[in-house]
């Protein structure tokens, strides 16, 4: 082992709340020099904002150390020269990309927008697709943990846009093999060197074991026990929580 990924909402924290043993863990892994990145397909913030928000929770997140979707997506757009960009982003996750063009947009970038999704704007989007606007999704999640329960993620209407228009989306954050191997870059090693401790069986899970890393999934956030015991997806471990973490590690390294 040289390194572990960590997923960010339902492993350290649901909402506004942190999970019971996160920074107790964070700071084991500094004591046995133990490097860590946090990996978000968060798209609700632009990077700096997303620090700020996880500091201020009392997470010690530093910005170099973390990989979002969101902050996928601008690299992206830059990477392939698209400045024409219809975003379907929160107010506070376009900090970072080109001007919101609403008309004749090259591509259209969809993150999340909670319950501001309506009929009119996914016909505009459609629309939109089928005069040549590419799809660009920051994430495919299908859903995720809110205040009562589970919540309908952007996935679910990405994936109306590529029925309705019959052309696929680009897709930027987890579980794509691209967005993993920028997070691992920084570690300098092979990705079946790293452990990646998510609570989605897609995005984190299987996005992890297709890179060869070894997958841990916590009993928190989005975890649910019958998806998992139905799901063909099987984790190399489960812990109960992120407070579990340092004992599950002394196992492994026996």
């Amino acid at each position: 082992m040289k390194g572990i990924l960590f997923d960010l909402d339902g492993v350290f924290y649901v909402e506004q709340q942190l999970i019971p043993g996160g920074i107790e863990c964070l700071n084991w892994l500094r004591e046995q020099r133990i490097p860590y990145r946090f990996v978000s397909n968060n798209t609700t913030l632009s990077r700096k904002n997303l620090v700020d928000k996880l500091q201020g929770l009392g997470l010690p997140v530093a910005e170099q150390d973390l990989v979002s979707a969101n902050y996928a997506g601008v690299l992206l757009l830059a990477q392939r020269n698209l400045k024409r960009c219809r975003l379907v982003l929160r107010p506070e996750a376009q900090l970072d990309y080109p001007p919101n063009c609403l008309d004749h947009p090259d591509a259209i970038v969809i993150g999340d927008i909670g319950n501001r999704w309506d009929y009119d704007l996914l016909n505009t989007l459609m629309n939109q697709v089928l005069e040549g606007a590419e799809i660009i999704a920051l994430h495919k999640g299908r859903y995720h943990e809110g205040p009562s329960g589970l919540v309908l993620d952007s996935g679910a209407f990405v994936a109306a846009l590529e029925h309705a228009t019959g052309k696929q989306a680009t897709l930027v954050g987890k579980p794509t093999q691209t967005f993993f191997n920028l997070a691992s870059h920084s570690f300098g090693c092979k990705p079946e060197n790293l452990i990646m401790v998510g609570d989605d069986l897609i995005n984190d899970i299987k996005g992890a074991q297709e890179m060869g890393m070894h997958a841990v999934l916590v009993q928190t956030g989005k975890y649910r026990k019958a998806l998992a015991e139905e799901s063909k997806i099987k984790p190399e471990g489960f812990i109960s929580s992120i407070k579990e973490l340092p004992n599950y590690l002394r196992n492994q390294i026996r």
